[in-house]
């Protein structure tokens, strides 16, 4: 792209981005996105599927074991070779230490590697990229709290040890004027966007996206922003359903929620809606009920070679021996 084009490109961003109630006005893939915060809102993010929530779906990987006998939090798929990135936490440890664990779409091991300091592992987004593949994740944990301050963007290396302070690892927090606690990066695969969820303070939790490509480039700050909105307020409810993780797929967010045992639930997001609104909200998943010590952890969109799934995930505990099970939906309404 030459400077001039650039210049306007940031120009008529910056002419049509301004905060509204802390939400955005924005370009997304070439559409004008309208004041979020007023009482109605045209679309603006381009149309796509929404996933069924209580459509068909499948089971690719059943209580798999995964490098350390740790706590599963998240999972991201390379959905060029057909890969599955775990990251897991040690029970009750703050100090951010982190595994990876690279599998086939069946959970079977094929890579691992360690990160210190990096934060609880709520969320990972995987993007091939050169040759490589990249891995962002939250980052410089915070240990009163055992959750991650920043993002941060690395190499995966089969076998590596990535301590918090390698000069290799790049600074991707958004600065966008609100806080930024405890930010958790996804990928949506269909449209190149780094999806970012965040803590705005009073237990209030906002979404923003970017091109992949800007991110990439670590132009994140307000002017390059696509999307942003409130997410539900989760109150006395989410104390007692946990946030388990997110995902994206072109017009909608999607959210996995509950704790340890039963009921899961998942939410869909309208990236055009308004406010703190769904459009399904809290939908009740039975996935993975059999399990042990049942208890979702992560999101993720699979660009599988059947299409694309909304793939969430569940740890479980059998005897002392900790596993990873994925289920999805595949069907749209």
């Amino acid at each position: 792209m030459s400077t001039d084009d650039t210049a306007k490109r940031t120009t008529s961003r910056r002419g049509i981005l301004r905060a509204g109630g802390g939400l955005a006005v924005a370009l997304l893939g070439g559409a004008s996105l309208p004041l979020i915060a007023a009482p109605a809102a045209e679309a603006a993010v381009p149309d796509s599927p929404r996933f069924k929530l209580d459509g068909a779906g499948g089971n690719p990987i059943w209580k798999k074991s995964l490098h350390t006998n740790w706590v599963l939090q998240s999972f991201g798929y390379d959905n060029v070779h057909q890969h599955v990135y775990f990251l897991q936490t040690k029970p009750g440890s703050k100090n951010g230490d982190l595994w990876v664990t690279r599998t086939d779409t069946a959970g079977n091991e094929l890579g691992s590697m360690a990160l210190h300091g990096f934060g609880h592992g709520v969320s990972i987004a995987v993007e091939p990229y050169d040759g490589q593949v990249y891995l962002w994740t939250e980052w410089k944990v915070n240990t009163d709290s055992g959750y991650g301050t920043k993002i941060g963007r690395f190499r995966f290396v089969n076998g590596g040890v990535l301590e918090q302070n390698d000069p290799s690892i790049q600074d991707r927090t958004p600065s966008i004027g609100d806080p930024m606690g405890n930010p958790q990066p996804v990928i949506d695969p269909s449209t190149d966007r780094l999806v970012v969820r965040y803590n705005v303070g009073d237990g209030r939790r906002r979404i923003v996206a970017f091109t992949l490509s800007d991110a990439r480039a670590g132009r994140l700050t307000s002017e390059y922003r696509l999307a942003e909105r409130a997410l539900p307020f989760r109150g006395a409810w989410g104390d007692a359903h946990p946030f388990q993780g997110f995902a994206a797929y072109g017009r909608y967010a999607y959210l996995l929620e509950g704790p340890v045992g039963n009921p899961s639930y998942l939410t869909t997001i309208d990236l055009n809606d308004v406010g703190e609104s769904t459009v399904v909200d809290r939908f009740e998943t039975t996935a993975g009920q059999s399990l042990p010590g049942r208890e979702p952890q992560g999101m993720a969109i699979w660009q599988s070679p059947a299409g694309p799934r909304l793939a969430f995930g569940f740890h479980s505990n059998t005897g002392g021996v900790r596993h990873a099970s994925v289920f999805h939906k595949s069907e749209f309404v």
